[in-house]
């Protein structure tokens, strides 16, 4: 990235006023896919005044949103440089979004390291990278004495060098969902779940409306947020085959993590309401991948989930004391969008008139600046700089 484009995304980072387009402000525009990123997106544009139709095959939050570990970061894992500005401004919105819709948000930062020395090393390395973008976020390096005045309860293992991540944050992604879900509704925006995308339907070569389950919806624009299932609908490639990510949610439990947790195969953060989540770094073992070919949002038996269950937990009091009390209320599966080059996918879709795409792996970091600035190409009908090395075009 040069300096002038870089010098261009800074300017971004007050976040935008829109202004809608003659072209736009009488237009019907249907979102599909009513997780985190699309539920951010419907709620920019009826908050800037256009007709929106929001649907879900399910219900909102109920795919990958509703099982995500639900963490807010701007890490070294997210590279080049501009992903990583992407989730730095991501950062900012939410600070933005909180101070127009109540919903909780712990900003305590991460912790994390690991137990490889090969993979500490790279992480190390990594972290010492990220410092020399013109922008970052802040990152310091710790020893194990400093982690344990943050987290008592922690062992780290003796380990010098602990990643301290001062500005990640988590979020109770289903409080956020609902309270968006209850804002676009206000403004006038329709909400249909159980309300599965079949088709487009053109009329003298322009998007007129789309085919559903429930019937038509009149539609001049299409945005497709739909996670792990766009490529199945949309003629592009851009996705790995997705992978699972097992999520599990305690009853409440007396405060014993202050941070969220990056810890050896494991990370967890506790909620202010005292439920421990937990997740998987590695996604589900090899031989449990027959038993989730066809894509469950749960385990398909009680045997099975508690295998995983004992594990996770086995690997978490390995380096956690003081959870032996703890008692899983919700374990899901959430399978989660890869990106084939690991960046997000956001744009029009080309040879597809009056369609868009926004599909990525960090949802949950992106959501609220995602939903601005795609709000903003389209009430504006521009191109933003900052979405320039995302653009789905870069699979055609």
């Amino acid at each position: 990235m040069n300096r002038r484009n870089f010098i261009k995304i800074l300017s971004l980072l007050p976040l935008y006023s829109p202004i809608v387009a003659s072209s736009v402000k009488n237009k019907k525009i249907t979102v599909v896919g009513a997780g985190i990123i699309g539920t951010c997106i419907a709620y920019e544009l009826c908050k800037a005044g256009i007709n929106v139709s929001l649907i879900d095959k399910g219900r909102p939050a109920s795919g990958t949103t509703g099982s995500s570990f639900n963490w807010i970061n701007a890490t070294y894992p997210k590279k080049p440089y501009s992903y990583n500005l992407l989730s730095q401004m991501g950062i900012s919105a939410y600070k933005e979004l909180q101070n127009k819709i109540t919903f909780p948000i712990l900003w305590n930062g991460s912790l994390e390291w690991m137990d490889s020395p090969n993979d500490q090393d790279k992480l190390i390395k990594e972290v010492i990278n990220l410092k020399n973008y013109p922008t970052h976020s802040s990152h310091e390096i710790i020893n194990t004495t400093e982690a344990n005045l943050y987290e008592p309860n922690i062992n780290f293992k003796n380990n010098q060098n602990i990643v301290f991540s001062k500005s990640d944050g988590a979020v109770d992604v289903d409080i956020l969902i609902s309270s968006l879900i209850a804002k676009i509704k206000n403004y006038g925006g329709n909400i249909y779940s159980q309300c599965e995308y079949k088709d487009l339907i053109y009329r003298n070569n322009k998007l007129s409306s789309i085919k559903t389950s429930i019937g038509d919806i009149q539609s001049d624009q299409v945005i497709f947020a739909c996670g792990i299932h766009t490529d199945s609908i949309l003629p592009i490639s851009s996705l790995n085959t997705p992978t699972p990510g097992v999520i599990m949610k305690s009853k409440p439990l007396s405060k014993t993590i202050n941070k969220i947790i990056v810890g050896p195969g494991i990370h967890l953060h506790q909620q202010i309401d005292g439920k421990i989540i937990f997740g998987e770094q590695e996604g589900a073992p090899y031989n449990h991948k027959d038993r989730l070919k066809n894509l469950p949002n749960k385990f398909p038996s009680n045997v099975f989930e508690k295998q995983h269950v004992d594990r996770i937990l086995n690997m978490t009091k390995s380096f956690v004391s003081n959870i032996d009390n703890v008692e899983i209320e919700k374990v899901s599966i959430g399978w989660r969008p890869l990106p084939k080059d690991g960046k997000p996918v956001i744009g029009r879709i080309k040879n597809l008139p009056g369609t868009y795409v926004a599909v990525m792996h960090s949802g949950i970091s992106l959501g609220p600046i995602v939903g601005k600035l795609v709000a903003q190409e389209i009430t504006e009908n521009i191109e933003n700089i900052a979405l320039n090395d995302f653009r789905p075009t870069r699979f055609s």
